[in-house]
């Protein structure tokens, strides 16, 4: 079965081939600013290749998440559905932010583009959305909204409907490891307790929708149901339900680990006062 959900790489359409040729594209703009603040830099350094390694690993985990056999399996199996959640929530996500793109972005401008830059990360927007609070919450929400069975079962049978919750669940994991990395200079700074707090904020509707699935004496989803029988589809959901609890546990571990991560390398590029 894993190698059958490795092997069948396959595109979600037009739009997921917008959505992969996109996740494309933003590999192709991060190494160009890399190279482009390499050569404006007076001393050119380098920008660290940890940072590349990580940014570029959380890209490919998208595609293998979205267009290997994982994507394509979930349409059949609610595991493999899970799967691909569980790499987008807790691998691409971290990775990405690991990455410092908004740290890139000053390290390959100019002087004013890093004013305006830095404007833009003091605005109340930004700083509202990688807030705690904030971040959390949508996190929170878009998990447990998007298991409701009639929202999912309308994800898996429309495909603008499951690249959508494809991008919300990567955008509010974003916002979410941001502030938890901290490798980018971003308004808030979580300390040790904050990072820990925030962690178990996110990992509390996971934990409901886990014990959910695990509980539940039916399918809770027709579309798998017919496509495996009751006993089959039964099972798998409660194998769903084990994924999803086991892949929360190291996000503890990832977040307590933020501040080496954001120290991981040379940081070039600082944020400039308003």
């Amino acid at each position: 079965m894993s190698g059958r959900f490795l092997g069948e790489w396959e595109l979600d359409g037009t739009l997921g081939l917008v959505f992969s040729l996109l996740t494309v594209a933003a590999g192709v703009v991060y190494l160009g600013a890399a190279e482009v603040g390499r050569r404006r830099d007076r001393r050119h350094r380098r920008w660290p290749a940890g940072r590349t390694a990580c940014f570029i690993g959380g890209l490919l985990v998208l595609l293998v998440a979205t267009d290997s056999g994982i994507g394509a399996g979930a349409d059949e199996h609610l595991s493999a559905h899970m799967v691909e959640h569980m790499l987008i929530w807790l691998v691409a996500a971290p990775l990405l932010c690991a990455g410092a793109p908004v740290r890139l972005a000053l390290f390959a401008t100019r002087s004013d583009g890093r004013r305006r830059i830095a404007r833009a990360l003091h605005s109340e927007l930004v700083s509202a959305a990688t807030g705690p609070v904030f971040s959390t919450l949508a996190f929170a929400i878009v998990i447990v909204a998007t298991m409701i069975p009639a929202v999912f079962d309308l994800a898996l049978e429309d495909e603008l409907a499951h690249v959508c919750e494809h991008a919300l669940y990567l955008l509010t994991a974003v916002l979410v490891w941001a502030p938890l990395i901290g490798a980018d200079p971003l308004p808030h700074r979580l300390g040790p307790g904050g990072r820990c707090w925030c962690v178990a904020a996110c990992m509390a509707p996971m934990a409901f929708i886990a014990t959910w699935l695990l509980a539940a004496s039916a399918p809770l989803y027709p579309p798998y149901e017919a496509a495996l029988g009751t006993t089959a589809a039964l099972h798998d959901q409660r194998v769903a339900g084990l994924i999803m609890l086991a892949a929360a546990l190291p996000a503890f571990t990832v977040a307590l680990a933020g501040p080496l991560i954001a120290r991981a390398g040379t940081q070039p590029a600082e944020l400039p006062a308003r």
